[in-house]
């Protein structure tokens, strides 16, 4: 009997923990449903419900352990509020039922009733919403002057106000929004108040920057810009959508909007879980989260947002693991400090923030992960096309790894694949075995138009503490691997090829808070140039301090055909800046660096990676060596999220060692 009691007694905490009842699953039809049945009627997939309202106004009768499940196949129009948490052990789950695939939960709308207001433009009643145009399935630019490139600010007042001079021969532009390249890392959106000749006043907003006199702008969000097919602009005072077809008719196309601003909006709801769910259409964020804990989303697809595909705010313990995310304007993932402990994994980011002024103003936009929660796990995900950071992460004790991030910098640059930049002190950050590729860069709209500002892994201004170990980064525009007034920064066993720069430390002190370049350690990598224009490092500072910046040496270094100028150095010597460039054995012996060092001149070289999660086998067409001179014949296996560079065998500077000390390598 004692025994029974304790049993009960264990039962009715476990039920008070998590808030546990009996639970009970209800379901949705789009087709079959009908929201006039009882609760009751609902546990039947027989006879399910039909709408989103109806989950919305029932969604406070929901108990911990409870799940929503939506049939397979179907479409439900409109967007998820939550009113009601689940417990601890007891999510509330929403789901999926049935064969076939995905059910979708969606705020798009076609527009129909079009009429032709002349101009080629047409317009159509638009009662909510309007913040995107999907036409035949592709989102659409803002209709903008000039349809393509930038017009250049010759002057400005504060963050109020640019001047240029070609304004006055286009019309008045008394509405809308400037799209300004303030730098190379910002593309703000503001509202314009006025113009006087050629001076167009704005409101700042919530932005903080100003325009750099040089830099771009272009004028977008008003009737006036319409003059290309599928630009268009969303009249809200009139409650209609104009959009430009010229000699087309818009019955020849699937016109759409969204009409609501979030699919899922959760506020200080908790322990509530997503999976095997599509969502599109969301006129702002699919996933609205803000001081909700434990919230869930697994196996689903996100597609067509207008802004974040998921954006939470003081929600820790958050989860986004094997979903795919697509067309985002603004950014896939975006976690705020706010949000400790979360796990990205497993996930499939592509075409984030590709056009450029619909996204968000400030930086931490157009960006595939935004995290800066501590303890956070960013790990196998897979980033395609991304306009600006495909990872920036911080927190304390937080990570990326095992990522493949591929194309970035399409639309804004002086950013990377992984970057971490820190304004506040946090400590203990990894990035461990990611791949990382084609880091494009975008200067249209910017100074230095030849300069293409897309670095591999970016560790930048006031960062410490951070690990980089057995990435793979190739064919990044500028550099490689850049740490820019940054300390404490180790980095170890990576294979930095085909960049601009293989390896880039930079130190310019240019706020006087930024950190100087110390106690760095660079040691086991192998940093290889493809040709005579790609030094394999580059060292700057402000001051003639660069013997203090860290412990480098056992690296692998190649420049092409040329060893002569393969490291350059600028600093500042006795009020001079002074452009210094080495070999590899000239260097060792003016910086007291690199002593264990070996380098070659080859040009005949293999490179492969495996951004999967299993090791691969591959076969090889000749003998070929690796950095440590041991020999493959046949074929050579590669784990895992790591690559290969191997050297022809049969190459004669292939064992031709500038130094006579051999590296402990990777």
């Amino acid at each position: 009997m004692k025994k029974v009691l304790q049993k009960l007694v264990l039962f009715s905490l476990f039920a008070v923990s998590s808030g546990a009842s009996y639970a009970t699953t209800y379901y949705f039809s789009s087709t079959s449903g009908n929201d006039a049945r009882s609760s009751m009627e609902a546990r039947n997939p027989a006879t399910p419900w039909r709408s989103i309202e109806k989950l919305n106004t029932f969604f406070k009768d929901l108990n911990p352990g409870d799940s929503v499940m939506f049939k397979r196949g179907e479409v439900f129009t409109g967007a998820i509020k939550a009113t009601r948490s689940g417990g601890v052990f007891a999510p509330i789950y929403f789901g999926a039922y049935g064969k076939g695939a995905r059910p979708e939960i969606t705020t798009l709308t076609k527009l129909t009733n079009w009429k032709a207001v002349g101009n080629g433009i047409y317009e159509a009643p638009c009662t909510a919403g309007g913040d995107m145009l999907i036409m035949n399935g592709k989102q659409q630019a803002l209709g903008r002057y000039p349809n393509k490139g930038y017009l250049t600010v010759r002057s400005h007042s504060g963050n109020n106000s640019i001047t240029d001079q070609e304004l006055r021969n286009t019309a008045p532009w008394t509405s809308g929004e400037l799209a300004i390249r303030k730098n190379r890392w910002i593309i703000d959106r503001n509202k314009i108040l006025s113009q006087t000749g050629g001076t167009i006043n704005y409101e700042a907003g919530s932005t903080t920057y100003e325009p750099t006199n040089g830099y771009g702008y272009f004028i977008q969000n008003n009737p006036k810009t319409l003059d290309l097919l599928g630009e268009w602009y969303m009249d809200a005072a009139r409650n209609t959508m104009m959009v430009y077809f010229g000699n087309k008719t818009p019955g020849n196309y699937n016109i759409t909007t969204n009409t609501a601003d979030n699919l899922v909006d959760v506020q200080r709801c908790n322990y509530l879980t997503f999976d095997n769910i599509k969502f599109s259409g969301a006129g702002k964020n699919a996933f609205n989260l803000v001081q909700s804990k434990k919230i869930t989303i697994n196996d689903c697809h996100i597609d067509m947002t207008g802004a974040v595909a998921v954006l939470a705010n003081y929600s820790p313990l958050l989860t986004v693991t094997n979903t795919t995310i697509s067309n985002s304007l603004s950014g896939g993932i975006n976690l705020d400090a706010g949000c400790a402990n979360a796990m990205i994994s497993g996930n499939s980011i592509s075409n984030t923030g590709l056009i450029a002024g619909m996204g968000k103003s400030n930086s931490g936009t157009y960006e595939a992960i935004t995290s800066f929660g501590d303890n956070t796990k960013i790990e196998r995900n897979k980033i395609d096309s991304v306009g600006y950071n495909g990872i920036y992460f911080g927190g304390n004790t937080s990570s990326a790894k095992n990522n493949c991030i591929s194309y970035f910098c399409l639309t804004k640059d002086d950013g990377a694949g992984i970057y971490i930049g820190d304004w506040s002190k946090t400590v203990n950050k990894k990035v461990t075995s990611n791949i990382v590729l084609h880091g494009i860069g975008n200067s249209e709209g910017a100074l230095y138009t030849n300069s293409l500002q897309a670095e591999g892994i970016y560790i930048d201004d006031n960062s410490e503490s951070v690990t980089i170990t057995n990435n793979t980064v190739s064919k990044c525009a500028n550099n490689g691997i850049k740490v820019h007034n940054a300390k404490n920064i180790n980095i170890f066993n990576n294979i930095v090829f085909d960049n601009g720069v293989q390896l880039r430390m930079e130190q310019d002190h240019y706020i006087p808070t930024s950190s100087y370049i110390r106690n760095n350690n660079v040691r086991n990598n192998t940093f290889f140039s493809s040709s005579e224009r790609q030094p394999v490092a580059k060292f700057s500072t402000h001051l003639d301090d660069i013997d203090a910046f860290g412990h480098i040496d056992s690296n692998f270094y190649n420049k092409g055909n040329n060893d002569a100028s393969s490291i350059k150095a600028s600093r500042v010597k006795n009020g001079k800046n002074v452009n210094s460039n080495y070999s590899l054995s000239s260097w060792k012996a003016t910086s007291g660096k690199d002593h264990s060092s070996v380098a070659t001149t080859s040009d005949d070289v293999l490179f492969e990676y495996n951004a999967s999660g299993k090791a691969k086998t591959l076969v090889l067409k000749q003998p070929y060596v690796d950095v440590h001179q041991k020999r493959y014949v046949n074929k050579i296996i590669i784990d895992s999220y790591s690559s290969v560079l191997l050297i022809a065998a049969n190459n004669p500077s292939s064992i031709k060692h500038s130094s006579a000390i051999t590296a402990s390598l990777r």
